[in-house]
């Protein structure tokens, strides 16, 4: 199993009046940190770079569990929080396929991989024994 994410943090996606942009970014963030410290598996941190905020992370487990939940979860209740933020989880867990689930405009959807499947021929052979 395997989850790979990142997500930018921005307040809106909606054009704002020169002067107001990211206005109510710092109570955004002060948000995010609170539900950063209320995560039970997980402790993802916000960083800052560029005066770009944003969170990546990573998992690898044997199976599907509720660490995995609890970040998908925890990566669309910041897309409701702030609506302008965009981001990827990229997910391996069984089968043949990656599965992609996209967050923009306050909304995350499943999206299909192109790139890393089928994992079969794309990353490894098949097993003819």
């Amino acid at each position: 199993m395997e989850f790979h994410s990142w997500i930018t943090i921005v307040e809106t996606y909606e054009v704002q009046p020169i002067g107001e942009e990211e206005a109510g970014l710092p109570k955004i963030l002060e948000l995010i940190e609170q539900k950063i410290q209320n995560l039970k598996w997980n402790s993802p941190k916000l960083k800052v770079k560029n005066a770009s905020y944003f969170i990546e992370y990573t998992i690898f487990a044997n199976r599907h569990t509720e660490e995995i939940d609890e970040m998908f979860e925890f990566f669309s209740s910041i897309a409701n929080i702030a609506t302008g933020s965009y981001g990827l989880i990229y997910m391996f867990d069984t089968g043949n396929e990656f599965q992609v689930y996209s967050i923009s405009r306050g909304k995350p959807k499943e999206e299909k991989d192109f790139f890393l499947s089928p994992v079969i021929p794309t990353l490894e052979d098949e097993n003819i024994l």
